[in-house]
């Protein structure tokens, strides 16, 4: 129960206090909180309860000025309450009017939050100070600035002509006007914050700095942007001048708050009002790169209405779309499912935009499926390749090796991941797919080869006449090309990856190799009967037909072409002598895996050796690259996982190499075995 005197006090009932005072009733004590009978008569108007209270000078003394747990004393109370007789009646019995709570709140803070304008003149009257810094460093014409914000007034329920009024005060009073609080943010930038657009219009009037950064170099039109103010946007860029290119410390325009905090009314009008869409920050990252990350797939909307280039790389060089991936599987640590439905949504629409563009590459070689794999996020792997990803596309690493988004899931041990790509979509190994497809390219260049060489246009044409006297030229007779497989578009968009520049090295190495069979041919080739037989093979696997069919082999001929201008590097060498050889079938591949395994082995017993002595585990440059090569990072694994990752690398090119012994053993070359038919 309260005591009789903490309940008379507050209830303003003086009779009962005069009784309780002359029953020698404990004036000096305190509740809970510890607050005096002087601090329950705060909200009365009425003075009596505080008069019988301070009429002994000793009782006075000791309560007129004491402060609770929270460092507040009566006149804290009666300013906060707005009490306009009581904060007259306690200064002029002498209260602290330069007392401050525990958070340093003056009595013009107080009096300046809630609105009082009535009590300023009183207490600046009684010499209160007032420009004083709270616990955070922020001046009571801070807190005035940002009266006229609707999210402050609308919970205060101050009214925005008044808090014009107790902004007008500071300024007249000659306070600093571009002050800094603890964040070194001026009153401009909290109005800017508050959406206190007539507090921007009368600062920046009494010659408030626009261009002030804080210790982040935001400016006032950050601060507008991160909230979603559009007004004081508007207000700030036109009238105000302040840069629409402004960078904070990270450098970041103001088009990346307003997307990043999901505000896409201030995103339209940053870019109405010419801020550019494709800025870059320090890390590389374009607003593009914000929308994509959180979702927000309004604002990137907004962003291709302003023809922003979604497909630009940060310094990691990712793209927007890597980025987003990437950020997936955090949110999935984080159980945040909204917002990864968010940009599920945004990857189908740009996908949907973009179908070109679904197997793009990073700097890493990596394509979206191939990372989502790497990071083992099913979820994004079925959404990937419902957008049209190619379950088996494969990337080449700088050791030759093929990977497909089942090879990096596999060895980023993510089993569930890959047994998924396996039963679903058929994954394959990628160093198989790419022998595979090499396969057929040969196989179909030397077709080529050998329906060019047996086709014997008539090279001497002469007109002959027709029964009504006029000319015609004989046409040249062809015989036509075999049909390409039906899957040679395929074998065309693969042509670039599995013929590239290190198997034609791989080649030219090896090609001492096959001179001998390459002179056996051309001497078979060159024989007298020889083109006696090429008609008659040409005839048994070809047929003249329609002109429908003769098309078809124009373009047949054509592509074939075009896959010996890519193939092949030196015009200058005959084409007679040219030869597709496969990596994995050359003797110049055998040795480097048998050097690469001999480094693995060695190292691998190294590493064993320093985990059973206790030393230090070191990884030689040679291995760390080759495992990085692997899609293996040795950094943060332990030394356990490094052997058995080793000791599954080591059974793999063991097993490649007797491969390539048994294929170069027992498989003559093919050139020669269809020279040997002819023959």
């Amino acid at each position: 129960m309260p005591e009789p005197l903490f309940d008379a006090c507050e209830k303003n009932k003086p009779d009962r206090v005069k009784v309780l005072i002359a029953e020698n009733c404990d004036i000096l004590q305190v509740d809970g909180q510890g607050r005096s009978a002087l601090h329950y008569c705060s909200e009365n108007k009425d003075t009596s309860c505080a008069r019988l209270l301070l009429e002994n000078d000793e009782v006075k003394s000791r309560i007129l000025d004491l402060q609770d747990h929270e460092g507040c004393s009566a006149l804290h109370l009666a300013c906060m309450n707005g009490n306009e007789s009581m904060v007259e009646f306690l200064c002029e019995r002498g209260a602290n009017v330069k007392l401050v709570d525990n958070e340093s709140h003056s009595l013009i803070h107080w009096v300046t939050v809630c609105g009082h304008l009535h009590l300023f003149d009183i207490l600046l009257e009684y010499k209160a100070p007032i420009h004083t810094a709270d616990i955070h460093r922020a001046f009571p014409i801070h807190y005035a600035s940002q009266l006229c914000g609707k999210s402050v007034h609308d919970d205060l329920k101050i009214d925005s002509a008044k808090a014009l009024e107790i902004l007008q005060i500071f300024i007249d009073r000659k306070v600093d006007i571009d002050c800094t609080d603890g964040q070194n943010r001026t009153p401009l930038m909290w109005a800017a914050s508050a959406d206190a657009c007539d507090a921007l219009r009368l600062l920046y009037k009494y010659g408030a700095n626009q261009l002030h950064v804080d210790k982040d170099s935001l400016t006032a039109l950050h601060c507008a942007a991160t909230r979603g103010h559009t007004s004081c946007i508007r207000m700030l860029v036109e009238q105000c001048g302040c840069p629409i290119e402004g960078e904070d410390v990270n450098g970041c325009t103001a088009l990346f708050y307003a997307i990043t905090l999901d505000h896409p009314k201030a995103c339209k009008l940053l870019l109405d009002l010419k801020a550019n869409c494709d800025h870059q920050d320090n890390r590389g990252r374009t607003p593009s790169h914000c929308a994509v990350s959180k979702g927000n797939l309004v604002c990137l909307k907004h962003l291709l209405e302003a023809h922003a280039n979604i497909w630009i790389k940060n310094k990691r060089g990712d793209y927007p779309i890597h980025e987003a991936i990437n950020l997936l599987v955090t949110n999935k640590a984080r159980k945040a499912t909204d917002e990864s439905t968010k940009i599920y949504e945004i990857i189908r629409y740009i996908f949907k935009l973009y179908p070109y563009k679904i197997a793009v590459q990073n700097d890493e070689r990596r394509t979206p499926l191939h990372l989502a794999a790497s990071l083992g996020d099913i979820d994004t792997c079925e959404v990937l390749i419902q957008c049209g990803a190619n379950s088996n596309t494969f990337i080449r690493t700088n050791a030759g090796n093929y990977l497909t988004p089942y090879d990096l899931a596999r060895v980023r041990g993510h089993q569930a991941c890959a047994d998924y790509l396996v039963s679903k979509y058929a994954g394959q190994r990628g160093n198989l797919l790419a022998s595979i497809y090499a396969r057929r390219i040969q196989k179909c260049y030397r077709q080529y080869e050998l329906q060019k060489k047996l086709s014997v246009p008539n090279q001497e044409s002469s007109p002959s006449k027709t029964t009504d006297g006029s000319s015609e030229e004989i046409m040249k007779t062809k015989i036509l090309p075999t049909k390409l497989p039906k899957s040679k578009n395929t074998l065309l968009k693969q042509a670039k990856l599995c013929l590239d520049n290190k198997q034609l090295d791989d080649r030219f190495k090896t090609h001492s190799l096959n001179i001998q069979s390459l002179r056996k041919s051309s001497v078979l080739l060159d024989d007298n009967n020889a083109e006696e037989r090429r008609r008659v093979f040409a005839k048994s696997k070809t047929t003249v037909s329609s002109m429908n069919q003769s098309n078809e082999a124009k373009s047949a001929e054509f592509i074939l072409k075009c896959f010996i201008n890519r193939i092949f590097l030196s015009d200058r060498l005959d084409l007679s002598n040219k030869v597709i050889i496969h990596a994995s079938n050359s003797i110049a591949t055998s040795n480097r895996l048998y050097d690469r395994r001999k480094l693995i082995a060695e190292e691998l017993h190294k590493l064993k050796q320093a985990r059973l002595n206790n030393q230090y585990i070191v990884i030689s440059r040679p291995l760390y690259q080759m495992l990085i090569e692997n899609a293996f990072n040795p950094q943060n694994r332990r030394a356990d996982e490094i052997e058995r990752y080793l000791e599954t690398l080591l059974k793999a090119y063991d097993v490649e190499l007797e491969a390539i012994r048994k294929r170069t053993k027992s498989v003559p070359p093919k050139l020669t075995r269809r020279a040997s038919q002819l023959s």
